[in-house]
């Protein structure tokens, strides 16, 4: 019985690295020109779905985190030598 697990474990092993290998998929670069004209000249329209939260995201103004105060100056550098 175990010498039939051993198989089965090494069978699946096998076909592990069998199946992880890379294919044989060559493009002639005829291909590529033809496949690169095409997708340019398709434009593709994303469909949009009414979905709720988007509404209540569009609909809801967003909440102030901090005030700021209206007397703010801009940042400035000096060097010690202004001083």
């Amino acid at each position: 019985m175990l010498v039939v697990k051993i198989l089965i474990g090494l069978a699946a092993v096998g076909l592990g690295v069998w199946l992880g290998l890379p294919g044989k998929y060559e493009q002639t670069l005829d291909d590529i020109e033809r496949n690169m004209e095409q997708r340019a000249s398709h434009s593709r329209k994303v469909k949009s779905y009414f979905t709720p939260l988007a509404w209540a995201q569009r609909k809801l103004q967003p909440r102030r985190t901090r005030r700021t105060a209206p007397t703010r100056r801009p940042f400035e550098m000096e060097s010690p030598d202004d001083r």
